[in-house]
């Protein structure tokens, strides 16, 4: 009941909380997280970031699917050894234990384990590392990425745009984004990604704030 009724003060200051609700109940419905992990163009030579890694279960899914070549990107410190010591002796999985942002330097992020996020001030903090994205998307090979899992708690709102700026998010031809609402600038900030985002790719679904799915407009060609 408390619960019940703490959810009702917070949606009747956002609304938009009820609307995320009510979209998580249509993706539970549709039977959403299917479309999480089956790309059948898929093979072992594509190449696949993984970004916001956290204990490597999706990176799991993927690997024994299609045996691709990953790039996990994981900056909570303790997450990344975790991972780093998994898939140690699998080469084609990278762990990369930093995030992408706009520019190089450190950030304190939550310990709330899947939750752990730069935009919670609450609880215990650790510092992680962040790597321009312009520069690390500078030297990486090859030239095109096929997919891209982005589920970094509120860094997406830094991060795309990074890619934008740098002129990189033409090189991804499938992105799967989990935008977080964590506050109501949140709205606007994701709309103008999406603005964006339609200059290279077109939407393929949208459960808003829960997960969507953008494809390389050349791709349909």
């Amino acid at each position: 009941m408390l619960k019940q009724i703490r959810r009702h003060f917070n949606e009747k200051r956002n609304p938009h909380l009820k609307l995320q609700r009510l979209e998580y109940r249509r993706w539970r419905s549709d039977s959403g997280e299917s479309l999480r992990t089956r790309f059948p163009g898929l093979t072992p030579q594509s190449v696949v970031f993984d970004i916001g890694g956290f204990r490597g279960t999706w990176t799991d899914a993927i690997f024994e699917y299609y045996g691709c070549q990953v790039q996990i990107f994981e900056p909570h410190p303790r997450f990344a050894a975790e991972l780093e010591a998994k898939y140690a002796s699998i080469p084609q999985i990278t762990v990369n234990a930093f995030a992408l942002g706009r520019d190089d330097g450190g950030f304190l992020i939550s310990d709330q384990g899947d939750a752990s996020s730069a935009l919670k001030q609450d609880g215990r903090r650790l510092t992680a590392r962040v790597v321009a994205t312009r520069d690390f998307m500078a030297t990486f090979e090859p030239s095109t990425i096929d997919l891209a899992k982005i589920n970094i708690e509120g860094g997406e709102y830094e991060l795309l745009p990074a890619l934008h700026e740098a002129g990189q998010l033409g090189r991804f031809k499938l992105l799967q984004i989990q935008f977080h609402l964590f506050d109501k600038s949140h709205i606007a900030a994701r709309d103008q990604i999406r603005e964006t985002l339609s200059l290279t790719h077109q939407c393929d679904w949208s459960y808003d704030f829960i997960w969507e799915q953008w494809r390389r407009k050349c791709e349909r060609d």
